[in-house]
């Protein structure tokens, strides 16, 4: 018995997203396991702009978990507010294991009506820390749709 499967595949076009953050990290929890191991919780907050001239507020709330000095597994969840309250959310997991330092992805998973074709679009992002503040740089792949959506916040 033969079995065909047809999928229909929209085309889709691509286009580049780019993403700076930049402000200052607060540790708001702290347990210390040991002194090579320890969970921290952390806020992130401060401004984005974006290559579609865009200007706005951003948050994250990072969960670290170290063991041995090195990042064992670090999550978080990123909301970007545009003008007019236009909202997009990603979570981020980071790719390397230094303190300072770091490589990793975001997933958008929910944003505003106007702009969702946003959703499922994955970038990728480095950061980097001098003492409590912070500095983001995300390029993401983003559909046309999308990035005509978030071309159309008004400024």
């Amino acid at each position: 018995m033969l079995v065909l499967l047809f999928v229909s595949f929209e085309k889709v076009s691509a286009k580049d997203y780019i993403l700076e953050q930049q402000g200052k990290r607060t540790l708001v929890k702290e347990h210390i396991y040991s002194e090579t191991d320890n969970l921290k919780i952390f806020k992130l907050e401060g401004t984005f702009k974006d290559n579609a001239g865009n200007f706005g507020e951003a948050n994250s709330i990072v969960n670290v978990i170290t063991i041995n000095n090195i990042v064992e597994k670090l999550e978080a969840s990123n909301e970007l507010i545009y003008n007019e309250n236009i909202k997009a959310y990603n979570t981020a997991k980071r790719a390397n294991n230094e303190l300072k330092q770091g490589v990793g992805k975001w997933y958008f998973t929910y944003a505003s009506k106007s702009i969702n074709a946003i959703i499922n679009s994955e970038c990728l992002y480095s950061i980097r820390y001098y003492n409590d503040n912070f500095l983001t740089l995300a390029k993401c792949d983003i559909s046309e749709k999308a990035f005509e959506q978030i071309k159309k916040i008004k400024k």
